[in-house]
């Protein structure tokens, strides 16, 4: 395949359709397979096998400009005649201030894309801003270091270098600094969430969950109880959580650690009952006894199938 230069010829056969092309003016044409930029197909009349001059000359018009977006405006190759008009520029942003002529250092003058600003300039090359030798400039004063406030005392209220530090150490500037760093942990502390959850461990096993709700009746509202039981008999397992509405009765309740509930000491704690964790340690604490008990030693069999018993060694090795 053979790649086009990017224009082309179409004969119409009828002048109507020739005159409908010529209105549509543009017309948003296809995408190539390795990319999704659609390309515009700009459509103009030509005649071929003419040499008028006058014609040729018809033929370096400016297209563009006849429909009011020529974007080159003076520096467009072909001609603007009759009706048409060029784009309307966006306006230009505002430029950056040049740094390297804040310094009075810009190699590239006029050239620079950034702003310069003549008064800056102007006070650099005439050596305004230099110090006198008083600790003062033309333009303003610079305070000796023993003058100014430490940067860590100022924040911190505490500076490593101590007596040896160049800057200054006020009590007054250092008791804000600490007053601040109160405020922001009381925040932070305000912050954090109370827990509505508690945790009962030493039931009785004949203890229900209508018990330990009477048992918590007094400190507030119970939205929920997880109470555990054994599936063949459907006692209580010994431990609980309970569920309040507000952490003021969660303080009452953890207030009744070590009470006592049908012959055995409570003990209450904070937090959320993990029931699933829970019963998975006791469930491996389980298994585990129950690999000791099959692990009996079997007994020694005999030359005549006999059963015989292990000798002890006595400190000797087998």
């Amino acid at each position: 395949k053979t790649e086009h230069r990017g224009f082309g010829f179409v004969t119409l056969a009828e002048e109507e359709l020739r005159q409908k092309a010529i209105n549509l003016g543009t017309v948003r044409g296809g995408a190539k397979a390795t990319s999704t930029k659609k390309y515009t197909i700009y459509l103009r009349p030509i005649l071929r096998n003419d040499t008028n001059d006058e014609e040729n000359k018809e033929k370096q018009i400016c297209y563009l400009w006849a429909s009011f977006r020529c974007p080159y405006g003076n520096e467009c190759k072909f001609a603007h005649e009759g009706e048409g008009g060029c784009a309307n520029k966006e306006p230009s942003k505002k430029k950056q201030k040049c740094f390297a002529f804040k310094k009075g250092k810009c190699k590239l003058g006029d050239k620079c894309p950034y702003y310069h600003d003549v008064d800056k300039a102007q006070s650099l090359t005439k050596g305004e801003g230099k110090n006198n030798g008083d600790g003062e400039t033309d333009g303003h004063k610079t305070l000796p270091k023993n003058e100014k406030d430490c940067i860590n005392w100022k924040t911190k209220g505490k500076c490593r270098k101590g007596d040896k530090c160049p800057y200054r150490h006020e009590e007054s500037v250092r008791d804000k600094a600490l007053s601040k760093k109160g405020k922001r942990k009381a925040g932070d502390k305000e912050k954090n969430r109370q827990p509505l959850s508690i945790r009962v461990f030493g039931l009785n096993y004949d203890t229900t969950q209508e018990d330990v709700r009477s048992f918590f009746q007094d400190c507030g509202e119970i939205v929920e109880i997880t109470f555990p039981r054994f599936e063949d008999s459907g006692r209580s397992k010994g431990f609980c959580g309970v569920l309040f509405q507000s952490p003021k009765a969660v303080a009452k309740a953890v207030a009744l650690n070590g009470q006592e509930l049908h012959g055995r000491w409570l003990s209450i704690q904070e937090g959320k009952m993990y029931l699933k964790q829970w019963q998975e340690q006791q469930e491996k604490q389980q298994q585990c006894t129950r690999v000791e008990k099959t692990e009996v030693e079997e007994p020694l069999v005999g030359e005549f199938g006999q059963k015989v018993k292990k000798r002890k060694t006595h400190g000797y090795r087998d």
